[in-house]
């Protein structure tokens, strides 16, 4: 790979297009995903090889324009002025040309080497219409390929324009006229940055301080323009030339950004009407005739409950059967251990840290959780991968501008469902700073899996045929209570700032069940499994050491009794016990482990040695009030740690970690609070 010559390329386009899905045919498994420097975006990249070639692809965040009004649109319109690319690789929807085009000639007008890709070509087909590709490329002054990303049509002749294009003379990109008086303007701008020595992008540079684009009006007021490494200018100078941007700006009518805006938009609308060609004309589409029922105003609501319902009642039923399994083999795997070790003559503590901490501790977290999770992500996955869950989004935005949010927000939410980290790191795809922070902040009062799976075991235990009802009225809990803490902080803290909404609605399409499988073991129920079992391990191991020690007394006087002791009565109010508060202080490491907690804080990790043993002594112990007064607290009351941590990472204030922390606390203290004291006035 040493004497291969690297070519860069980086992919642009706007969201579902497939950039993902060329993405991953092309780089295989070379690939690997971390931060843009300096932001909360993800960057994927991948390499592959060509002959003599060795391929970066670098994809660039989904976005429909580059005029730096979201992070998304600053991380890419910096990346392809950054000059770091050799080529950039747009993807484009050929079923949505027309707006797709609005990113393509904004490209081109950034740098001369472009290749487009015009991806699902064969659901363009499946319309009766057909894109005339040479058409495309003459009028766009570019490489342009067919592509069906899935199927792998199309690729290799990608590839080799992009080599063509990185080691060729660059293309001629055709360039968008804005009429008289813009262009007019533009060249004199270009002329004032020309005297200064700025020699790369005049012409681009000169529309975005007409259009008084944000980013660069900055740039010049500051003096950080990036443009060219080698130029030094001072603040003074390149002020000069925004308030001659200003003058010429004011007599543009009815206003520059709109007619650049406009103008572009014609010209894409220009484009696509010379290629496209019907070749069999088709009534409305699967997607239109489903989106009838499905997006309509009253109908929508049972559909959307419906589904909930179903996935629900087929995560709680299908667990039941491996969790049994699972815990069956745990507790001979415990056996076998203890008496192994035994033999071997091992010390007490050894033996009941090694095996009542660790293997019936991480044990338990497997068994409880790993069923219900499999079968959720993979419902979830299904439905994503169908296209119903932006619809999700587009249902309830009405719900949500109720409380001053957005549609977005719900899938937020929805990631939160399978952990409020993955939840915490979605809210990117928030283009509105102050619905971001409150999707931030909500998360945690959503019931992630570590929670949903533990807590359903208790769930089932507890209350049994009603079990799905229950599950239904701590879901509808967790919803309202993020509805609430989103009314409180808008008004709280964002009263004077509207929010915003704009969501694609991709067509639905056939789900990809290797992929559907592949997400949900590899990327969500193996990343999720393994951190619950990389801080179960260790954690139920130091929980049995503190409810050991010191050795040879009564465990009322080990460590973990004493702070049984010390809790006991902040928790009466809510009708909760010291050994339960000092097990969910526990399960602030991780909620999966909270079912070993309780064992622990009781002491009877020495008596009782598998999951279903514990969980039938706390179904002897506890009324059906309690249970379901300790579940209401367990599925609301703290995030976890590294929810705490991921907060930190993406608001960097410590205001937002504190309020992520209180409302959750305040609201889970209020609803157990309410629910014991009226379930105990009637005599539950």
């Amino acid at each position: 790979m040493a004497d291969k010559k690297r070519i860069i390329v980086g992919m642009a386009g706007n969201p579902n297009v497939g950039k993902s899905a060329i993405f991953n045919a092309l780089t295989g498994g070379h690939q690997h995903v971390g931060n843009w420097p300096g932001k909360t975006i993800e960057r994927a990249e991948g390499n592959f090889a060509k002959d003599d070639h060795d391929i970066h692809l670098v994809d660039l965040p989904g976005t429909y324009s580059l005029a730096a009004q979201s992070l998304e649109e600053v991380v890419a319109r910096d990346y392809i002025i950054s000059g770091e690319p050799d080529v950039i690789l747009n993807v484009v929807d050929a079923t949505c040309l027309e707006r797709n085009l609005n990113l393509t000639l904004q490209i081109m007008e950034l740098t001369d080497r472009v290749v487009v890709a015009v991806n699902l070509m064969d659901q363009l087909r499946r319309q009766g219409s057909e894109i005339d590709l040479d058409k495309l490329a003459q009028a766009l002054g570019v490489p342009v390929i067919a592509t069906v990303a899935v199927e792998g049509e199309g690729l290799a002749e990608l590839v080799q324009a992009i080599v063509e294009m990185a080691t060729n003379q660059p293309a001629k990109p055709v360039a968008v006229d804005y009429g008289i008086t813009v262009q007019g303007y533009a060249k004199k701008l270009e002329e004032e940055l020309a005297e200064l020595g700025i020699r790369n992008r005049k012409h681009w540079i000169a529309l975005r301080l007409l259009e008084n684009d944000p980013e660069i009006v900055k740039a010049f007021k500051e003096g950080h323009l990036k443009i060219d490494k080698d130029l030094h200018l001072s603040t003074k100078v390149l002020e000069k030339i925004v308030r001659e941007a200003a003058r010429l700006r004011e007599s543009i009518r009815p206003d520059a950004r709109i007619e650049i805006v406009r103008r572009r938009y014609e010209r894409a609308h220009d484009i696509f009407h010379h290629v496209m060609c019907t070749v069999q004309p088709v009534g409305h589409s699967s997607t239109e005739r489903l989106d009838r029922l499905v997006l309509h105003r009253i109908w929508s609501w049972p559909i959307l409950l419906g589904i909930i319902v179903i996935v629900l009642w087929a995560t709680i039923k299908g667990a039941n059967v491996p969790s049994d399994l699972l815990a069956t083999g745990f507790t001979w795997l415990a056996d076998a251990s203890r008496r192994f070790l035994v033999n071997q003559q091992a010390p007490w503590w050894l033996v009941g840290a090694l095996v009542d901490g660790l293997i019936v501790g991480t044990g338990t977290v497997i068994a409880v959780m790993l069923p219900p999770m499999i079968l959720f992500f993979t419902a979830f996955n299904l439905m994503e991968d169908i296209g119903f869950i932006p619809r999700i989004a587009f249902i309830l935005d009405r719900l949500m501008r109720a409380v001053g949010s957005q549609g977005k927000h719900t899938l937020v939410a929805l990631m939160s469902f399978g952990c409020n980290v993955t939840g915490v790191l979605s809210s990117r795809i928030i283009e509105n700073p102050k619905d971001r922070i409150i999707a931030i902040v909500t998360s945690p009062l959503i019931i992630c899996n570590g929670r949903f799976g533990a807590g359903l075991a208790l769930i089932i235990l507890f209350f049994g045929d009603r079990a799905l009802l229950i599950t239904l009225i701590y879901l509808a809990m967790s919803v309202a209570a993020m509805l609430l803490a989103t009314g409180l902080l808008n008004r709280l803290f964002f009263h004077h700032e509207p929010g915003g909404f704009v969501m694609e609605l991709p067509p639905y399409r056939t789900p990809k069940w290797g992929q559907v499988i592949w997400r949900t073991l590899a990327h969500q129920v193996g990343h999720t499994m393994g951190r619950a079992v990389m801080i179960a391990a260790p954690a139920t191991f130091i929980i049995w050491l503190l409810g050991n020690l010191p050795t040879g007394v009564p465990f009322e006087r080990t460590a973990v009794g004493r702070l049984v002791f010390a809790l006991d009565p902040l928790g009466k109010p809510l009708g909760l016990t010291g050994e339960m508060l000092t097990a969910l202080l526990f399960t602030l490491a991780a909620k999966e482990i909270v079912v070993s907690s309780l064992a622990m804080t009781y002491g009877l990790q020495t008596t009782l040695i598998d999951s279903r043993a514990i969980l039938d002594y706390l179904a002897q112990s506890w009324s059906s009030l309690t249970a379901f007064s300790f579940i209401t607290f367990f599925m609301l009351y703290l995030p976890c740690l590294v929810t705490v941590w991921a907060t930190w990472k993406e608001t960097r204030q410590l205001k937002w970690i504190a309020m992520s922390l209180l409302l959750p606390l305040v609201i889970a203290s209020s609803i157990t609070w309410i629910i014991y004291q009226v379930g105990s006035a009637f005599g539950f």
